[in-house]
């Protein structure tokens, strides 16, 4: 045969573009190069499908014909895990793929007035003030600020004591002497400030007032409501290798998530994604550059980056962390619907901890005691780049006990146990402004 002449197309130059769909299977608002998605170690089913055989007889040996059902397309992934950034919307980006599988967001913006409650709460005493937010609170984790009056009077006069306890790896803020004057900055926790406006008792020392503080970002949590899960349009292109003019499109609708968080010391922490969607057939088209611009560079876990690892109220030396949503999802057909759905979810952390000292905390009485904690990782320091992995009701297996470079080690596994709807497990994503 004639040599053809060969040109094949590099597997790594894909680009793969996500978002959140207007309905479910009828897509997004318009992909662009924005919804690029970067990402890493791709595994891709463009077709997978259930395969019907013709039951006929016939005088003869050979297969029947067959016919495909439930046409599916399956995309899995990693990306990183990082925070919302500094700017931008807030978001991290990759809040589609959390939707699509099955967490609701609740953003808190990085203003002073979605970060600073609107009025402080008196606990004891007569005076009362009232305030502008003028700088939003900058903090990874929510604190509550104490003012405690120790110099009685009005306007430039009364002085107070500002604090707020430690939080994860936030040290306690202790500020004396800070004198209230309308009109002039008074500095909280975490670089809030607010401007008081108008004194209208004047305090008494012993007067205590404090002021919820807020982090900017988006908490994650589950979902039970099916209804409401969200689903994803994903574009995967790749150029043809005959048409440098063109690429080729596959478009998948209605997708849902399965997804998973993992880390490892002197490791970049993920997101490991797996999206059942629609099948439908690919097209040749325009290439949509991607735009990355969005997109966080990854944090190495470590002792630097990764300030709070926290079992049961225990600080722990931490080697790997994981959390896995559990999702359950499945294509289901009936007669009048079909498409991919999350049946269930069963979330589980993971730890690979030092062993600890048993006076300190002993694990195997927290698992045969059936006992449920805390389970707490930060990852990522400053606002914009945290990320905080959490659940109040952690219920251990059986530890298991091993090494790693000759060093006594827990491998600890358990499954987030829900006391009300939406309470298994919350995920933060900081951001900054």
């Amino acid at each position: 045969m004639t040599t053809l002449p060969s040109y094949p197309v590099h597997w790594d130059h894909k680009t793969i573009l996500a978002a959140v769909e207007t309905a479910f299977g009828a897509g997004s608002a318009g992909l662009t190069g924005a919804d690029a998605v970067r990402l890493w170690d791709v595994t891709w089913t463009p077709l997978e499908a259930d395969s019907k055989e013709l039951p006929y007889v016939k005088p003869f040996n050979g297969a029947n014909a067959s016919i495909l059902l439930n046409r599916r397309s399956k995309l899995s992934f990693k990306v990183a895990l990082v925070g919302a950034g500094t700017g931008g919307t807030g978001i991290p980006c990759w809040d589609p793929f959390m939707r699509a599988a099955g967490a609701v967001r609740a953003q808190v913006a990085a203003t002073p007035a979605a970060t600073i409650a609107a009025t402080a709460t008196k606990t004891s005493g007569a005076g009362a003030f009232t305030f502008a937010r003028t700088t939003a609170f900058g903090g990874v984790l929510p604190r509550v600020a104490t003012l405690t009056c120790t110099t009685g009077g009005g306007s430039g006069v009364a002085a107070f004591t500002v604090s707020s306890p430690a939080v994860g790896a936030t040290p306690a803020y202790n500020q004396v002497g800070v004198v209230m004057t309308t009109g002039t900055p008074f500095a909280l926790p975490g670089g809030a400030v607010i401007t008081p406006s108008a004194i209208g008792t004047p305090f008494a020392a012993g007067d205590i007032f404090t002021i919820a503080l807020t982090p900017a970002g988006c908490t994650y949590t589950p979902s039970s409501d099916r209804a409401g899960h969200k689903s994803l349009e994903l574009l995967l292109t790749l150029p043809d290798p005959e048409d440098d003019t063109k690429a080729q499109r596959w478009r998948m609708l209605g997708g849902r998530c399965a997804i998973k968080a993992t880390g490892a010391a002197d490791d970049y922490p993920y997101w490991e994604v797996e999206v059942t969607a629609d099948y439908a057939a690919p097209v040749l088209g325009i290439e949509i550059e991607p735009v990355y611009t969005a997109w966080p560079d990854p944090l190495v876990v470590g002792t630097e980056n990764t300030p709070v690892a926290r079992l049961f109220g225990n600080d722990v030396v931490l080697e790997t962390f994981g959390f896995d949503a559990g999702n359950t999802v499945e294509y289901v057909s009936r007669v009048g619907r079909k498409g991919a759905r999350i049946q269930d979810a069963k979330a589980s952390f993971t730890a690979k901890i030092e062993a600890p000292s048993m006076s300190s905390v002993d694990f195997f009485a927290l698992c045969t005691s059936r006992a449920f904690g805390e389970f707490m990782v930060q990852h990522g320091v400053a606002a914009g780049e945290a990320v905080v992995l959490s659940t109040g009701r952690w219920q251990l297996d059986p530890p298991k006990p091993g090494e790693s470079k000759k060093d006594f080690m827990f491998d600890l596994s358990g499954k987030a146990v829900p006391l009300t709807e939406g309470t298994d497990w919350s995920i933060f994503a900081s951001a900054a402004a």
